[in-house]
């Protein structure tokens, strides 16, 4: 056996906001609230102070995708688990007898230079990226949490990005592998790696970076001719050095994608159009020549003489004013986690639960997402684990036209209108793609399971139908979104963010046992949309048995609101003592 030198070079291109942390900035949550600001989690940066998305970064998303992958499909598909044990290095367990050290991987995943024109910085980073910010919902006020408002350096999507994977196969002649010890692949093995990198990436299966649950992080492959090509060189001799080090990299190699398909998704696609318009507004800061007052950046007299407002404007998807306006995965997912918390809450209520008794009124938001029901947190994951559902960015398809709207604050006492609270938003009359959402079914029955507190293989388990119940409970919350009494965005009180569905299509749930639907709203005597899909949701319900951990009273999916690991809230009274 020779020694045999891989690189394989991948064009992506960013298909969503994209951010990858370093060393994050201690926040001082110490300070009086009116002098707090965010601090924005910035890129991960490399020695020169550039933003850059890490090797080990990108290789930790790659090995998870094929682990998962392996599991679905065995070997029947690309390499074995043995295989990819030989590709990615050991595990840290070595053979009886063998006193060779641990193995390393065979493949090396280099740094992805981000594309940083026309961004400049400041004193402390050398190139700055936009930012886009955000913000947790109390449960109980319904108003922004305190201490949750977050902001994030991103990479914006449509960026193109360039993805160098090397990798060594082989031994030198003359060098044999000790007695126990896991052999280092072959061409063979890494070539079938590669075409399964490719193949999950054109699948849609990998993203890089955090806020994934939010529809961030993920890649396409490029629309060049060429999105990838794969070199590779035998520099054990002299004709072979000489190739490697050419500049070329080697031969050229062919190499095909595996055919991944499309499994452990559920996708949730609702045709939709806002009659009074949605506003994310984007955050203002306020600078020279943009406004003396803090109050501009939400809409209000520009200056103490001025009669004109600084209308707050709608996020868009990028920092160009050419980039489309975005309603982001994250606002819609927080008014999905928000409303399916007080669904749950609700019923929990009504059958006298013991974890609905205690006053939270005064409980964080970061304690409240950690005490929300038990199938909330299966869909929506909590500060120990990740939930199984992802928004996508929705997108305008036209931004359309533009409209200022004012409003004024009305004096408490006076009863006339409150000087210098004059405020005004610009709304857009857009035309929206699809809301788009994803059930990771798979996580979906791991935080089920866990939650049961089941160990893998347990016969009898009641996994699915627990990841069931949380499907019901989503699908509750979507007949809430179709019957218009949810609405999107800020202003919400204030008459906008109203939501028309057109149209539900749900696909990819049979490994849950639940069929494709295809529902459309009526405009005649047919049924409406909402109870189209509480028929459908009383069909899934009529397939659950019901939680035996549950006490007497509790039926069907509900039964699951119940978990064995559920701890209510401790009492207001007993956390000021």
């Amino acid at each position: 056996m020779r020694v045999t030198r891989y690189e394989l070079t991948v064009h992506l291109v960013t298909d969503a906001p994209l951010h990858s942390g370093g060393v994050d900035e201690v926040v001082d949550r110490s300070r009086d609230p009116e002098d707090r600001t965010t601090v924005a989690r910035r890129f991960a940066r490399d020695g020169r102070g550039r933003p850059v998305l890490t090797g080990r970064s990108v290789k930790g998303a790659l090995r998870a995708a094929c682990q998962r992958f392996l599991e679905e499909h065995g070997g029947a598909v690309g390499p074995t688990e043995r295989e990819l044990r030989q590709l990615w290095g050991d595990d840290g367990t070595r053979g009886a007898g063998s006193a060779a050290p641990l193995r390393a991987s065979a493949i090396t995943v280099h740094t992805v230079e981000l594309p940083t024109e026309g961004y400049e910085g400041d004193e402390e980073h050398k190139v700055m990226l936009p930012t886009r910010m955000g913000n947790a919902i109390d449960r109980y006020w319904g108003s922004a949490g305190d201490t949750a408002l977050f902001e994030h350096e991103y990479l914006p999507r449509g960026k193109e990005l360039a993805l160098t994977i090397t990798a060594e196969a082989g031994l030198p002649d003359g060098v044999e592998v000790p007695q126990g010890d896991v052999a280092p692949p072959g061409p063979e093995q890494v070539e079938k790696l590669f075409a399964l990198i490719i193949g999950l990436i054109k699948d849609g299966r990998v993203a890089f970076g955090g806020r994934q649950n939010a529809g961030w992080g993920r890649v396409a492959l490029s629309d060049s001719e060429k999105a990838w090509t794969l070199t590779k060189a035998e520099p054990g001799s002299r004709a072979g050095l000489e190739e490697w080090l050419s500049g070329a990299g080697g031969r050229s190699v062919d190499v095909a994608p595996v055919d991944c398909g499309g499994g452990g998704r559920m996708r949730i696609e609702i045709t939709w159009d806002s009659p009074t318009g949605i506003l994310v507004a984007e955050p203002q800061k306020d600078g020279p020549g943009e406004g003396a007052d803090a109050g501009a950046a939400d809409g209000s007299l520009e200056g103490a003489d001025s009669e004109e407002t600084k209308p707050a404007r709608p996020l868009r998807a990028g920092p160009e004013e050419t980039d489309p306006i975005v309603l982001p995965g994250s606002s819609v997912r927080g008014a999905l986690r928000t409303r399916a918390t007080r669904i749950a809450r609700t019923i929990l209520l009504a059958k006298k639960d013991p974890s609905t008794g205690a006053d939270w009124s005064g409980a964080g938001v970061h304690e409240q997402l950690a005490q929300d029901p038990s199938l909330v947190r299966d869909l929506f994951g909590s500060t120990t684990h990740r939930g199984a559902l992802t928004v996508l960015d929705t997108l305008t398809a036209e931004d359309g036209p533009s409209r200022k709207v004012t409003h004024n604050a009305g004096d408490r006492w006076t009863g006339g209108v409150a000087d210098g609270l004059l405020y005004s938003e610009e709304v857009y009359d857009s035309t929206w793609n699809s809301v788009v959402l994803e059930l990771d079914l798979d996580r979906l029955l791991t935080n089920a399971k866990a939650g049961l507190e089941e160990p893998d293989g347990q016969e009898g388990s009641r996994g699915e139908d627990r990841s069931r119940a949380a499907f019901c409970l989503l699908g509750l919350v979507l007949a809430e979104l179709a019957a218009g009494t949810l609405p999107l965005g800020s202003r919400g009180t204030r008459g906008m963010g109203q939501v028309e569905v057109k149209a539900m299509a749900v696909t990819g749930g049979k490994g849950l046992g639940i069929e494709d639907w295809a529902l459309k709203a009526e405009d005649g005597a047919g049924e409406s949309l909402p109870r189209l899909i509480l028929k459908g949701l009383r069909d899934v319900s009529s397939g659950i048995e019901r939680n035996p951990r549950a006490g007497a009273g509790w039926e069907g999916w509900s039964s699951y609101l119940v978990s064995s690991s559920e701890r209510p809230l401790e009492d207001k009274e007993e956390r000021d003592a």
